[in-house]
This record gives structure tokens, C-alpha cells and sequence, in this order.
């Protein structure tokens, strides 16, 4: 099984707020049960927008002060890719100017 390249740092996030995941369920609206499994790293393998939305509001936070990126073995291969490609955008998005149109 992949591991997740993203990782959901809730309980670091309810720690640095002084709060539980009870709390959190009370305050957000969010089943104790999905928030659970976000604070558990082996059952974590994705999360809804109005999810997310709901923690940030009751946490007041931001979603990258909940989500990190972890890059894995295909993480790495991609960016070796766009470093060898220096990085650019294709040519004929490269064409297109801010605010034109393409053809």
C-alpha cells in the first residue's frame, strides 16, 4: 500500500490550540468518528473540502496549518523530471499571455 504523500497534522494543530478531538467535535459539527481517523496516521487517506473548512473554522486556522507535504519515492521522481526539463511550463501555454486569449 502507497503511502500518503500528504499527511493531515491534526492532533499537532489541536495541541498547539490546547484542544481534543472531543472539543472539536462538539465545536466544528465534524463526527468524532471521520475526526478519529484524521488523527490517526494508518487511516488517514483523504479529507472533503467542507471537512476541512469546518476544522479550520472551529481551529482558526488555515488548511496548510493542518495538511503536510511528505514527498515519497514518486514525489521525487517527478521533480527530478522538472528539473530536467528546467522547470518550464509547455510551449504553448509559454505562448499564451496573461489576460490573452489562445486560439
Amino acid at each position: 500500500m502507497r503511502k500518503n504523500m500528504i499527511k493531515i497534522t491534526l492532533n499537532e494543530a489541536l495541541q498547539k490550540k490546547g484542544r481534543s478531538v472531543y472539543w472539536l467535535t462538539q465545536n466544528s459539527g465534524v463526527p468524532h468518528v471521520t475526526l478519529w481517523k484524521l488523527s490517526k496516521a494508518e487511516t488517514q487517506n483523504s479529507i472533503n473540502l467542507p471537512v476541512l473548512s469546518r476544522i479550520c473554522a472551529a481551529l482558526q486556522c488555515e488548511p496548510g496549518d493542518l495538511l503536510k507535504f511528505v514527498p515519497d519515492a514518486e514525489a521525487e521522481a517527478i521533480a527530478a523530471v522538472v528539473k530536467v526539463r528546467g522547470g518550464e511550463i509547455g510551449e504553448g501555454a509559454k505562448k499564451v499571455k496573461k489576460g490573452a486569449r489562445a486560439k
